[in-house]
């Protein structure tokens, strides 16, 4: 990974119709949000350039990342029945943008990252449901404090997390309830059914 001897700045995104967005500095508590790139029922053009503006504006304000995490494709048989080839298309074509203006804007590192390692590190379970895992993500967001206003924001935020336990190991540890704070762990505990 980059940006020795500094913090670096990591941008983490969990493409989809509605994208998932996190960044911040290794070490500094990360900031997410989610962005819907076009009107529901929109075609995948008008998809495709509402995600070209506003990766664009985001460019262009900056500062650019040291590290781009974007959250790996499944394959197609993942979820064979219940998805469709269009949606498919879709966000493989908004991969393609966003990888094709990192790339041209010369961000140092972007980087893929598989979903199950992503939920591994964060929740402790690879191969949970996603409904399920979904669920996790975001009790795990609320046990560190971090804002997620949806399991897109949620999910963006386990995948900083994860490129963040890689730069600097010390920081994957806040993830388990071992070392995260007592009474988060006892809220989150409560919370359960």
């Amino acid at each position: 990974m980059t940006a020795v001897g500094r913090a670096p700045l990591v941008w983490a995104l969990d493409i989809a119709t509605v994208t998932g967005f996190a960044l911040g500095k290794v070490g500094e508590t990360p900031r997410a949000r989610s962005i819907r790139f076009a009107p529901l029922g929109a075609d995948s053009n008008a998809l495709f350039c509402g995600c070209f503006e506003w990766f664009g504006d985001l460019l262009e304000k900056g500062p650019l990342p040291d590290i781009l995490a974007i959250e790996e494709l499944l394959p197609p048989t993942a979820r064979k029945g219940m998805t469709s080839t269009s949606a498919q298309h879709r966000l493989a074509g908004l991969h393609g943008v966003i990888r094709a203006m990192a790339r041209h804007a010369a961000i140092p590192e972007i980087v893929g990252v598989n979903v199950g390692d992503v939920r591994a590190h964060f929740i402790q379970a690879r191969g949970m449901r996603r409904d399920e895992a979904k669920r996790a993500v975001i009790a795990t967001c609320g046990m560190l404090g971090w804002e997620a206003a949806d399991n897109n924001c949620a999910d963006a935020l386990a995948l900083w997390s994860y490129i963040s336990g890689l730069i600097n190991p010390v920081s994957a540890l806040q993830t388990t309830p071992l070392f995260s704070s007592w009474e988060e762990v006892a809220r989150v505990r409560e919370a359960k059914p």
